[in-house]
């Protein structure tokens, strides 16, 4: 199945799951903001994954959070990289 994703669909997956961790998350105020200095455990970054493949249905290394450690390092990776269904939309 071939679907296609928006960035800001991609985005609000994202600060959806991490607002549903962490108290006072804003995506305003904490996009350059590393998940944990927000208070997202281990765990939570290997959840943030599993979220990120369930949405784009791909598989993501579990390392991924760890690796672009803010939502704007996270979306700017997945956007640029070779993700076949994830449509650009200029932000």
């Amino acid at each position: 199945m071939n679907k296609t994703f928006s960035k800001e669909e991609l985005i609000t997956e994202i600060t959806d799951y991490i607002a549903s961790k962490i108290e006072g998350f804003s995506l305003e105020q904490h996009i350059d903001t590393s998940f944990s200095r927000l208070g997202l455990d281990s765990a939570g970054h290997v959840q943030l994954t599993t979220v990120i493949e369930d949405y784009m249905q791909i598989e993501v290394a579990p390392t991924l959070a760890f690796d672009y450690p803010t939502v704007n390092a996270l979306v700017n990776h997945l956007t640029e990289s070779s993700t076949p269904n994830l449509e650009k939309v200029p932000s």
